[in-house]
């Protein structure tokens, strides 16, 4: 009888903060570059590296945020479904990536998708939200930096 009271708790707690977590909204590449030079770094826009893209890869928009310790690569695809393949190529390239000594979190829900993971003296945190994605690759030591930033952001 213990069990089955831990399990249904279990559960309902589960569910209570999948359902208060409700879905994220979405940054404009304004609100991107808002936010970041509002923290004091540095934006810039490098969507002209796509210019040449093949067809399917469906970069609107790629800005780079400087916080002086890593970059915040951000992306606007023109569809969720861009964003969600590129969210599953990045996402395979970490995992294969990882070391012995990891940790891997991983979140995923109807329009949103948070990948963090630690190995190696790296810290990578890739999350996609709609056709919007954030990808930051650092040390361990700018762990908190990066965690930080995503909270600024919302992502």
């Amino acid at each position: 009888m213990k069990r089955i009271i831990l399990a249904i708790l279990i559960i309902t707690t589960a569910l209570f903060f999948v359902a208060c977590s409700g879905p994220r909204e979405v940054l404009t590449a304004q609100e991107f570059t808002s936010h970041m030079e509002g923290a004091g770094h540095i934006v810039e826009d490098f969507t002209h590296e796509f210019d040449d893209a093949p067809p399917g890869v469906d970069v609107r928009t790629f800005l780079v945020a400087d916080t002086g310790g890593f970059d915040v690569d951000f992306f606007v695809f023109e569809t969720d479904q861009a964003a969600r393949a590129f969210h599953n190529i990045i996402r395979r390239e970490l995992e294969d990536s990882r070391g012995r000594t990891s940790s891997h979190r991983e979140v995923n829900l109807a329009n949103f998708n948070r990948l963090t993971q630690t190995t190696d003296g790296r810290f990578e945190a890739l999350v996609r939200v709609e056709n919007t994605a954030i990808l930051i690759a650092t040390t361990t030591q700018n762990k908190a930096d990066a965690q930080a930033v995503l909270d600024l952001l919302g992502y």
